[in-house]
């Protein structure tokens, strides 16, 4: 019995060698002049052309570049921002001939970032906010639209007076489809 207990635990310590991580390697984190890519950015840090930038700012950059402007990853949808009583309605409209699949990988159907005078991001409605991770699928018709209303009060409750642009954003994986409007706080 000690035999075939002894021989067990050997195998057990033998079968658990090599499965842990060499601390040498380093994590992500470690200061190995790696840069880790934030959570949330969809960045294939896999090039393998020489000739690509090294820099890890502007490979992103060139990436997110391709994504946008390669319509195969993405079709376009028809954007429009009407204003009623200083209140926003985002509208995204399918002005193809066919049916458009919209995928939402969240409860997040769109999402918007304010800017200030000088571009810099000053609120971002999907900030500190939770949604459910459950997939939505929804079949927009030619000339359908989903619509989503912003309160005028609730966007500038905490902007200092000034000039101000807002960006719309669609969150469907499927298609892209943002705009742009200015507006005042007083």
């Amino acid at each position: 019995m000690y035999k075939i207990t002894s021989l067990l635990l050997m195998l057990l310590i033998l079968s658990s060698c090599g499965t842990t991580k060499d601390s040498s390697q380093g994590s992500p984190d470690s200061s190995d002049g790696k840069t880790p890519v934030s959570e949330g950015t969809n960045v294939d840090d896999s090039s393998t052309d020489p000739k690509e930038s090294k820099d890890p700012i502007k490979s992103k950059e060139e990436t997110r570049k391709k994504l946008e402007t390669n319509k195969l990853n993405k079709e376009e949808l028809a954007v429009h921002v009407d204003r009623t009583n200083r209140d926003f309605l985002f509208k995204v409209t399918n002005d193809k001939e066919e049916d458009a699949e919209i995928h939402f990988s969240s409860g997040q159907e769109y999402d918007y970032v304010v800017y200030d005078e000088s571009g810099s991001e000053v609120k971002r409605f999907s900030e500190g906010m939770m949604y459910t991770q459950a997939i939505k699928e929804v079949v927009l018709a030619p000339e359908e639209s989903l619509e989503y209303p912003i309160s005028y009060n609730d966007l500038t409750a905490s902007l200092p007076p000034g000039e101000y642009t807002i960006q719309f954003i669609f969150t469907d994986s499927n298609h892209h489809a943002t705009a742009k409007e200015t507006f005042t706080v007083e």
